[in-house]
């Protein structure tokens, strides 16, 4: 009778184990999960505090810390003759009546960033209502004249589909390269992103300093 009661007790705490380890491994898989979502800010640095950049975005000012192993980057002009098929670019344009898009911005992505944010979707920026933006990979490049404007008419697949973007001469075109954190100044504009920190901070990951429009 003892031999069975301690066979019980030894089961039921075995048991107790694998049901406690159970939920451990719960807890660090959801805790992971939520340390591992990405997010992004949009704007303009307005003070920078040792490693602390403030971003004023649309929806107000964000906290942003970077460190040594945040990437930093810079874009740089580029010749509108050096675009070619197998760049992967993001597009920011406006739909035609004939189901083109016309580019009032292409940004050369550097390749360690091949596949960032892939798709076509609509910009929600009140400066730029009606835009979209497309990141995708150049298929063909072909030099056209569309209603008198000279430019490149470029063919971008993402999965699940693909577009024309006409890119007229004049377009701002830039290509994206690594810097460092003279880069990070006040007034630049910069796109950020990382996890959220507990106190509402970004802790960036990467940081890229947007160049001029003009």
């Amino acid at each position: 009778m003892k031999r069975i009661c301690r066979w019980r007790f030894i089961r039921s705490l075995s048991m107790a184990s694998v049901i406690g380890l159970a939920l451990i491994g719960g807890n660090a898989h959801a805790q992971t999960g939520a340390a591992g979502n990405t997010i992004s800010v949009n704007g303009t640095i307005s003070s920078i505090t040792g490693s602390d950049l403030t971003v004023m975005a649309n929806s107000g000012p964000v906290v942003v810390k970077f460190g040594d192993k945040t990437i930093i980057r810079g874009e740089e002009p580029v010749k509108f003759s050096d675009i070619t098929s197998g760049m992967y670019v993001g597009a920011t344009a406006e739909k035609q009546p004939d189901g083109t898009f016309r580019a009032s911005r292409l940004h050369i992505f550097s390749e360690d960033q091949r596949g960032t944010g892939e798709g076509h979707r609509p910009l929600t920026s009140a400066q730029q209502s009606g835009s979209t933006m497309t990141n995708a990979n150049v298929e063909t490049v072909e030099d056209v004249a569309v209603e008198n404007v000279k430019g490149r008419m470029l063919t971008l697949k993402y999965k699940g589909g693909e577009i024309k973007v006409l890119v007229p001469a004049d377009t701002p075109v830039v290509k994206r390269v690594v810097g460092d954190r003279r880069l990070l100044t006040v007034g630049s504009t910069v796109s950020a992103s990382g996890a959220r920190a507990d106190d509402g901070a970004i802790v960036a990951s990467q940081i890229t300093v947007r160049a001029s429009a003009n």
